[in-house]
């Protein structure tokens, strides 16, 4: 988890309903030098990232959660900050519908560095390469 330095000023909304792999994803994502907002669903979400002034660099969302879907909260957080990057992660089979897109997913359970290698992957590929739209 070197290369923090490098991760400075990377913004990234944690989407995540249960509240121990939450707190998980906060504290590798911070320690490895992000910059990290979190939520436990996808409204609250939503709101994190009107109320946040800055760009978000990506999106780190659970597919499966109450309310609202990662996939329909990825497609919202879209239409407002277009430089997104989503990656999308679930436990559930129906997690893998996303696999075949080109937005980026992680099956539960993975190791903290497999977390950290598929969001700097993510994050080196233009944000214009996560197109909301293909994922009906």
């Amino acid at each position: 988890m070197a290369d923090g330095a490098s991760n400075r000023g990377t913004t990234i909304l944690v989407a995540e309903d249960e509240q121990p792999v939450r707190d998980l994803l906060q504290k590798v994502l911070g320690t490895a030098g992000f910059n990290v907002l979190v939520a436990e669903d996808g409204e609250k979400a939503l709101q994190v990232a009107d109320q946040h002034t800055g760009k978000i660099d990506l999106l780190l969302s659970d597919v499966v959660m109450p309310e609202m879907s990662g996939v329909a909260l990825a497609k919202a957080l879209k239409a407002n900050h277009p430089e997104s990057r989503i990656v999308l992660t679930s436990a559930y089979d129906q997690g893998m519908l996303v696999m075949d897109s080109e937005w980026h997913f992680i099956q539960k359970p993975y190791l903290p560095q497999r977390l950290l290698e598929e969001v700097r992957k993510a994050l080196s590929i233009p944000p214009e390469k996560f197109k909301p739209e293909e994922h009906d």
